[in-house]
């Protein structure tokens, strides 16, 4: 009995002991120190894009890119030299009566060259009425004051022997046609005139003249 008391005071003992160390013994794990405050979170926004650095005072420009090479258009082809175009109307009558209103020069002498026209009846060869004839007169006439080339125009007209120049003085001019001195005096250097046909003064059609000097 004793025995067994003593057994029992041995283990309170020993129950005692441990209590006390176990409270001023530290644990062999170290307790966890408290968690850190979470992090504020920032939201995460994209930056705006740089802005553009402006160019130094006193930089050179770049030079702009060159245009791309375009290649040279085809040239259109040449025109054709213009052939003189005579007026769109004529009147060959106003243009006589124009012309035979104004005085005669005083020149001693004049050299002219002329286109006849002349009809069936006005002389030999030709087949053509008096009203065509005159219509052709109108034509030629036209021609030749459009800057068409009169000697060309004799060649191809007259009924008269090409190229059809005379020269003409206030002595001889009685010797001719009436109407071709009447109208070779009356015009300029260059001057182009008509001698309508008439049966005493112009009998063998229309004169169509140059004077020449």
């Amino acid at each position: 009995m004793k025995h067994l008391a003593s057994s029992v005071l041995a283990c309170m003992l020993m129950l005692s002991s441990c209590g006390t160390d176990t409270a001023t013994t530290p644990s062999a794990t170290p307790a966890k120190p408290a968690a850190a405050p979470a992090a504020p979170t920032i939201a995460k926004t994209t930056p705006p894009p740089p802005a553009a650095t402006p160019p130094a005072a006193n930089a050179p420009e770049k030079p702009a890119p060159a245009p791309a090479a375009t290649p040279p258009a085809t040239p259109p082809p040449a025109a054709p030299p213009e052939t003189p175009k005579a007026p769109a109307t004529v009147d060959m009558d106003a243009a006589i009566q124009t012309l035979m209103a104004k005085a005669e020069l005083p020149d001693a002498s004049v050299e002219v060259q002329h286109i006849l026209i002349g009809f069936k009846g006005s002389l030999p060869g030709p087949t053509r009425t008096k009203e065509e004839a005159k219509a052709l007169a109108e034509k030629v006439y036209a021609e030749v004051i459009g800057g068409g080339d009169f000697g060309a125009a004799v060649k191809k007209y007259t009924n008269d022997s090409a190229p059809g120049i005379y020269p003409i003085s206030k002595a001889g001019r009685a010797s001719m046609v009436k109407a071709f001195g009447d109208v070779g005096f009356r015009l300029k250097v260059g001057e182009i005139g008509v001698a309508p046909f008439d049966a005493k003064a112009s009998p063998y059609g229309w004169h169509i003249i140059k004077r020449l000097k």
